[in-house]
């Protein structure tokens, strides 16, 4: 008897060890993520900045040109009408980083919850067990890591429900 409660104490002490490199590895994956949603954030930023910029130096071009035809030259301003549609186009559809750079913050606090929760989960492994042999104690503590893990998982999966309090930016344009 005293052999089973020996091997099953050193088989929930196993088991305990393995939950902890389980949760420690899905941190560092989960840190290495939101590195890279930060830095896809940072380029889309910038990209959508400089297109903007150039976008909105070539309708104020045309708009000049439109305004300024010397005698004797050919009005082309129904072409240059044309162009400066597609350029207020392009404008309009490049506005969708606002909505993309929405989706990004949200996935970065999904993602920065659930580290917190692996966190904790993880600092629930830290004080030693008093009775190394007694299977009791590694079990829960397991057993108090996974649920502190559900729990965020649950949090994460609330939050994602959950209206947004921030109306007033919802469906902002920054037009010309």
């Amino acid at each position: 008897m005293a052999q089973d409660t020996k091997n099953g104490a050193g088989d929930a002490a196993k088991a305990a060890d393995l939950l902890v490199a389980v949760a420690e590895s899905l941190n560092q994956r989960l840190a290495a993520t939101a590195g890279e949603l930060a830095r896809s954030q940072t380029l889309l930023r910038e990209a959508s900045g400089e297109l903007m910029t150039a976008f909105r130096g070539a309708a104020d071009r045309i708009v000049a040109a439109q305004k300024s035809v010397p005698p004797g030259v050919t009005d082309r301003r129904a072409e240059y009408a044309v162009v400066l549609d597609h350029l207020y186009r392009a404008v309009e559809h490049l506005q969708s980083h606002d909505l993309v750079n929405q989706l990004i913050d949200a996935q970065k606090l999904r993602v920065d919850k659930m580290r917190e929760k692996l966190g904790e989960a993880l600092s629930l492994a830290d004080p030693p067990v008093s009775d190394p042999r007694a299977a009791e104690q590694w079990i829960e503590r397991s057993r108090a890591m996974l649920d502190c893990i559900v729990a965020g998982i649950r949090q994460i999966d609330e939050d994602g429900r959950a209206p947004r309090a921030d109306k007033q930016r919802a469906g902002s344009v920054d037009l010309f």
